[in-house]
């Protein structure tokens, strides 16, 4: 390559890197406060941050009074760090944002990643794919786990594939880099955050010809290093927690594994993962199927030879996006606990060769990469305009249940600006995007798609989600029990189930309630399911009186009636 060529792939990469952090700043940052929680998952985690700043209790904080938390605290640390620095408030937008930076972080190192093994075009293509890939774009807008996983685990792989590059002669000596970013997996969820990275790590080398022993020691090593820093935690922690703490750990660190957990958790058949996949993966799921029509393996070439020579004769990073692929999946294959987000450290991989399809497509000059950008086109200006003329009330709200509550609230999103202006862009992407089609580019087709997949989602942010459902959040249920309270009063709750709380409304008082079954406190004021009120009264507490305070409405989390009521122990 020419000193010029060079010099102009240089500023070409310098402009894609400025344009790809631009738009993954838009895509996942501004918008991480619209919508309420409304599930448990999001509060259930946040409220460990509350909890870690209410008793400046960093390493085993304790949520409703007895709950110690049921995952290691890196995402809990990053969310407190956050909410100290904001004068020890945690909000919505900062419970979410360790995930949206992580998610940034992983596309952008994805990005150089394969920039410097690939081409230009792939590289992009793949970090592209990547952040609009739904999956992805789930679980970096949301306050939980996985996504802070998934970045420490990915770029740990990246880290020790350079390793491998460094030394392809072998070595014995560990990743420090991969060490370090392991411990971050392992802190944030356990073990997992190592084995994976170890395991793919340790079947490439093998394939390209590394000694057996060596390669063994040199990941060991690596994996070993990397339980340090967590282990100082752990002690500290069950110095603290004590036998329930090493029972929780084992519990949801080998039981989840194994199926021998105490209770059942999102237990699925194995055809789950590969529905979760093609659902995660969308909408390039209907990319992929559209340009089968065009046939794209025409005119390439069959290669012969036995399939572990074919294996260990592949392109480097072909073979070890592959293997992280293939062993990912069949590694969450295995324990009955299955959830979509588990399979997460595929993506930044089936990203890489879903762009390697599209680079084909555009190859052979593919029509089904403008058919995939009409179909974009047109679901985002049918989205836009219907979401508009319901805001702005030309189409009136109609409907009983929820879909009629679902429609008022996007007529209530008409009275700001964001929702609007944020569908006026859309309409002006896919203007964009059909001008981009009209020139007949199958270039331009395939980046402009991926470019107006990211600002579908600033629709779906910005508008779509808060009117769909922020009305089911407990937060103004949370307001008026705090009305109903006094200062002095102190406050409890009540759920069957061992792992069943008040999670929203936890979060939304500060973390105030307590257990009535772990306290049997003398006197207070009780949130419970009014379904649940008759057979507490008579089985939990018969020595209670109970004096009703208010009837709390629906709670959108745990879709029962709530009731609040004072009580006090009879003599």
């Amino acid at each position: 390559m020419s000193h010029s060529a060079s010099v102009i792939d240089k500023r070409a990469v310098r402009w894609e890197t400025l344009l790809l952090a631009g738009l993954l700043i838009v895509t996942f940052i501004p918008f991480l406060s619209e919508t309420l929680f409304t599930t448990k998952g999001e509060p259930r985690e946040a409220i460990v941050a509350v909890s870690m700043l209410n008793q400046d209790n960093w390493i085993l904080p304790v949520s409703f009074g007895a709950d110690i938390p049921y995952k290691p605290p890196m995402l809990a640390w990053c969310i407190a760090v956050l909410g100290w620095l904001n004068g020890g408030e945690v909000t919505e937008f900062l419970s979410r944002l360790p995930s949206a930076l992580a998610a940034m972080a992983m596309v952008m190192i994805t990005f150089r990643f394969f920039v410097r093994r690939t081409s230009g075009g792939v590289a992009l293509g793949t970090a592209l794919i990547l952040a609009g890939s739904f999956e992805v774009f789930r679980a970096a807008t949301i306050c939980r786990v996985d996504m802070l996983l998934t970045a420490f685990m990915v770029t740990a792989m990246y880290a020790l594939f350079r390793q491998w590059e460094r030394h392809k002669e072998g070595t014995w000596a560990p990743s420090l880099v991969a060490a370090l970013l392991m411990s971050g997996a392992v802190l944030t969820k356990g073990p997992v955050g190592m084995l994976l990275p170890c395991m793919v790590l340790f079947v490439f080398r093998l394939l390209k010809g590394g000694h057996f022993l060596q390669t063994f020691v040199s990941l060991a090593l690596s994996g070993i290093l990397s339980l340090v820093l967590p282990a100082l935690w752990y002690v500290a922690a069950y110095a603290r927690g004590g036998e329930p703490f090493l029972e929780l750990v084992l519990e949801e660190n080998f039981g989840r594994f194994t199926g021998s957990m105490s209770y059942g958790s999102h237990e699925h058949s194995l055809w789950y993962n590969f529905t979760s996949i093609l659902s995660g993966f969308a909408p390039y799921t209907l990319l992929f199927l559209i340009g089968l029509f065009a046939r794209p393996w025409r005119g390439l070439k069959r290669g012969g030879g036995a399939f572990l020579a074919k294996l260990r004769s592949m392109d480097a990073v072909e073979l070890f996006a592959m293997l992280a692929t293939v062993l990912v999946f069949v590694f969450y294959c295995i324990p009955k606990s299955k959830r979509s987000v588990y399979l997460l450290p595929m993506y930044p991989f089936m990203s890489y060769f879903m762009a390697i399809y599209v680079r084909r497509l555009v190859k052979i000059g593919s029509g089904s990469l403008r058919v995939y950008g009409w179909i974009l086109a047109v679901l985002g200006i049918v989205a836009s305009v219907a979401v508009l003329l319901l805001m702005t009330g030309m189409v009136a709200p109609f409907g009983s249940g929820s879909t009629g509550v679902i429609l008022k609230g996007f007529a209530g999103e008409g009275s700001r600006v964001l929702p609007s202006l944020v569908c006026y862009v859309t309409l002006a992407g896919a203007g964009v995007l059909i001008w981009i089609l009209f020139r007949k580019s199958a270039r331009g087709a395939a980046l402009g798609s991926m470019v107006f997949t990211l600002v579908l989602y600033w629709m779906v942010q910005a508008a779509a989600l808060p009117a769909c459902m922020n009305y089911k959040s407990d937060r103004d249920m949370a307001a008026r029990i705090d009305a109903l309270t006094g200062e002095d009063d102190s406050l409890y709750s009540f759920r069957y189930g061992r792992m069943d709380r008040f999670f929203t409304l936890g979060y939304y008082l500060d973390d105030r309630m307590w257990r009535f079954d772990v306290d049997n406190p003398d006197e207070g004021v009780l949130v419970i399911a009014a379904h649940d009120l008759p057979s507490f009264t008579s089985d939990v507490a018969p020595g209670y009186v109970f004096a009703p305070v208010a009837d709390l409405g629906r709670s959108g989390e745990v879709k029962a009636d709530l009731t609040l009521l004072r009580f006090k122990r009879s003599e």
